[in-house]
């Protein structure tokens, strides 16, 4: 006989420098058999032990004999001596043992999609639907990634169920926020009133949940990286073009005093370098920057149109044509 009473659900989202997730899951159950089934899908560095003792338990996998809808992979995992778990208090079968496990593993397809623009809202950040199977407890757990938040509505987040054709949604209270290392852990609750009215339901094992969530930026003013990347290409692009006119017409050395040197690398200095360093300070914090491409080609492209700005003024000063023309003309 196995009985399973309750799960309790961890999440820890990454999203650089890879998409993914963290599961973290508590079960309890009844049984009175040595070996038990666990199904899962989509997982690496599966962990299974036993959460009084915190020890490992060993487990073999294999697949359904018929296929199925999910294609799930079944463990059989080993329990070990039953005896030496506590008898159930719960039931009068006397002979059942609780078995308090813990599951733990990543999940590479986390079902992460990108958000779609709102006007007013932040159109940074991502959007989970997460299946949790079975009976649940009314708490669950968030880790975000660093610089993310939940979105406040009142649709956000939301817990689905489904069983047997019976569909419905719970409401669900952000009721403790706390931080680890820059990260946001939000623990949430099953609103009393729904966890009442529904709880025959929320305990039945043949239940089916789906926890959905909307996730955003802390920095509102993240979604200007792009639009001022765009302008900081254009303002360099227009403080080069005098020069690459010269050039281009064959006016060597360029026709450009001291102080015109100073006049056109400095503001180009002053706009891009702050930028570039608040913007891969951005980056290493984890903050999601929307069209990241074009920030990433605007701001190399910048840097490189400076690159040639300083060899071409410099061409009057140091005279590296002149030096090149030179070693040409020595060694080859």
């Amino acid at each position: 006989m196995l009985i399973k009473e309750q799960n309790c659900w961890y999440f820890e989202d990454s999203i650089n420098p890879t998409k993914g997730r963290l599961v973290r899951e508590i079960m309890d159950l009844y049984t009175d058999q040595q070996f038990i089934q666990i199904h899962l899908k989509n997982f690496l560095k599966l962990n299974i032990k036993r959460r009084d003792l915190n020890t490992r338990l060993f487990f073999m996998a294999s697949v359904p004999d018929k296929p199925h809808k999910h294609d799930y992979v079944i463990f059989n995992v080993n329990l070990g001596d039953l005896k030496s778990y506590p008898k159930s208090i719960d039931y009068s079968e006397n002979h059942l043992r609780h078995v308090k496990l813990e599951i733990e593993y990543l999940d590479p397809k986390p079902g992460f999609e990108k958000k779609d623009y709102t006007f007013g809202q932040n159109p940074t950040g991502y959007t989970s639907t997460s299946r949790v199977d079975g009976p649940n407890q009314h708490e669950y757990s968030i880790t975000l990634p660093k610089g993310m938040k939940l979105d406040k509505n009142h649709n956000n987040p939301k817990l689905y169920f489904d069983i047997h054709g019976d569909v419905g949604e719970l409401l669900l209270n952000i009721q403790y926020i706390e931080k680890n290392n820059g990260n946001q852990i939000n623990h949430l609750l099953i609103d009393e009133d729904d966890y009442e009215k529904n709880y025959n339901i929320i305990r039945n094992p043949d239940v089916e949940f789906f926890l959905h969530y909307s996730v955003s930026n802390k920095l509102k003013y993240i979604v200007f990286f792009p639009i001022f990347a765009v302008f900081m290409l254009v303002f360099v692009l227009i403080l080069f073009l005098p020069l690459l006119k010269q050039f281009l017409g064959g006016s060597l050395p360029l026709n450009f005093t001291l102080v015109d040197f100073f006049n056109i690398l400095i503001p180009q200095t002053i706009v891009l370098f702050p930028y570039t360093y608040y913007y891969v300070d951005s980056r290493r914090r984890n903050f999601e920057i929307p069209y990241n491409k074009v920030t990433e080609y605007s701001i190399l492209a910048a840097l490189s149109i400076l690159l040639v700005n300083i060899i071409l003024l410099s061409s009057n000063y140091i005279k590296p044509f002149d030096i090149i023309q030179f070693i040409v003309n020595n060694i080859f």
